[in-house]
């Protein structure tokens, strides 16, 4: 059963609170995790933060391996619907232009069904939008995925962290709607709150 209180930050303010749980929990994860959960929030199946080559070959000498980090991640989380602002995006932007990073890029994280009228009306390929739902759903995908090798603590952080999201009411749709079909299916919908097919 999900648990009613969470194991995460107290910040009094929700933004501040919901973004320190989930760098908590990054922080708290293998780098193959965290790729897999930031790539599926950024829409890049391919994301790395850092990259391990060996014999990286570029001109005279070959050393025996490089590890390469270049990478500028900044987050703007909120947690109310339709409050993403064109100006604080277009001033979360301005910061990316004096590094000198491979990949840059701006994660905005909200509980919004749609793209934000803010963020659709910036042309920059740095925004990327993503959802406390499609969050919620990368981290089912990689527990239920089998080929993962995840600890029993990386899982009840991850699970506690969903617990959170839940309870902040940031993840589902204010216009959720089940469609019953048939007429049988509806006492069993009564009965069990959901529809077997």
């Amino acid at each position: 059963p999900p648990m009613t209180s969470s194991i995460f930050s107290t910040y009094s303010t929700g933004e501040n609170r919901v973004t320190a749980s989930l760098l908590a929990v990054l922080r708290s994860l293998s780098l193959d995790r965290i790729e897999r959960l930031l790539g599926a929030m950024l829409e890049q199946s391919e994301f790395q933060l850092v990259q391990f080559q060996n014999q990286p070959a570029k001109g005279g000498t070959v050393p025996d391996a490089m590890i390469l980090s270049s990478c500028r991640l900044l987050v703007e989380t909120k947690t109310e619907r339709n409050q993403v602002k064109a100006t604080q995006i277009q001033g979360h932007l301005k910061q990316l232009e004096d590094g000198k990073e491979s990949t840059q890029a701006l994660l905005v994280l909200t509980p919004d069904e749609t793209v934000p009228k803010a963020i659709s009306t910036i042309d920059d390929e740095r925004i990327a939008w993503s959802t406390f739902s499609a969050l919620d759903q990368a981290i089912d995908e990689l527990l239920a995925d089998g080929r993962e090798v995840i600890s029993d603590r990386e899982a009840f952080l991850l699970r506690e962290l969903q617990t959170m999201l839940l309870n902040e009411g940031l993840t589902g749709s204010k216009k959720g709607v089940l469609v019953v079909p048939a007429r049988k299916a509806w006492r069993e919908y009564l009965n069990y709150h959901a529809y077997v097919c």
